[in-house]
């Protein structure tokens, strides 16, 4: 029995789609579909029941899905205590973060522990969700991330210590090239929607975005113009004049991106905070004494 057979129907528990946990899992549907049927007869039982949309599951797999959750809980425990034993005091301390915190905060981060701090460390570094995922199958030791209390990156993370490290604001940038600009109605209207630079749907500032607009007192009318999962590539795509799009605040470098400026009002922003995470229970004295200077910055 494989170990991501179990992560698997978790992933498939909490998002009832096989098609959005595969993605979630970084795995073909397919491939998804065969390890999900794997778990299944290795039980010896059907743990979905076929054809349902959203997903349900059968009486086997409601009772069985505690056990999966107790079981690679306690392994991946057992697997950090281990490791946690084995460290010393130049052991590596592996970090996870989005890219967009990785090129905007790591030096910042880096200060925070201090130069004479003899430690390494080693960075994981991709989209929001992909790193969270891997911090929670235990291959970091501490996670940063945004965090927005009415919507968090990945639930499982409530189980884990929560630090903030400072506020940031989610917001909508415009090109400031005044022909450019000039172009943009915003918020826009139905005969002429905005031009908008989005997130792919799995990333998380799409989710956030989304949480915008149901707060927002008016509708955005909107066309979606480029979409990417990578808060680099949009902010340039932005200032290109290509459309609107929203972008972390602690992203955009007033000194150096000269060509975004802010655009609409304080409805259509949101803040959110920039966080560490660690798991609860004691790691090894590096760690610990890493995450006090962070709790000490």
């Amino acid at each position: 029995m494989d170990v991501r057979w179990l992560e698997d129907f978790l992933a498939l528990v909490e998002l009832r789609n096989f098609t959005r946990a595969a993605e979630f899992r970084n795995v073909s549907q397919a491939a998804f579909s065969r390890r999900i049927q794997s778990l299944e007869q290795w039980l010896g039982t059907p743990l979905v029941i076929k054809g349902a949309s959203p997903v349900r599951l059968t009486e086997a797999g409601d009772q069985f899905r505690e056990s999966a959750k107790i079981a690679v809980e306690r392994l991946f425990e057992a697997r950090s205590s281990i490791r946690s034993n084995q460290f010393d005091v130049m052991s590596q301390v592996r970090i996870a973060m989005p890219g967009v915190l990785a090129r905007s905060e790591f030096k910042g981060f880096l200060d925070i522990f201090g130069k004479k701090n003899r430690s390494s460390f080693s960075v994981l570094v991709g989209a929001t969700s992909d790193v969270v995922a891997r911090y929670l199958a235990g291959d970091a030791d501490i996670l940063f991330a945004h965090d927005c209390p009415a919507l968090p990156p990945h639930e499982a993370l409530e189980n884990h210590q929560r630090l903030v490290i400072r506020e940031d604001l989610f917001r909508p940038y415009a090109s400031t090239d005044p022909s450019l600009r000039k172009t943009l109605e915003f918020p826009g209207s139905p005969r002429r929607p905005v031009p908008l630079v989005a997130y792919s749907q799995r990333a998380y500032f799409a989710r956030l975005f989304e949480h915008v607009l149901d707060r927002a007192p008016d509708p955005l009318p909107y066309k979606v113009r480029v979409q990417c999962d990578m808060s680099d590539v949009l902010k340039e795509v932005i200032a290109a004049g290509y459309g609107v799009g929203w972008l972390p605040q602690t992203a955009v470098d007033p000194k150096v991106d000269l060509n975004l400026a802010p655009i609409g009002g304080p409805d259509w922003q949101v803040s959110v905070q920039i966080c560490a995470f660690r798991p609860k229970q004691k790691l090894s004295p590096n760690i610990e004494a890493i995450w006090q200077a962070l709790e000490n910055r």
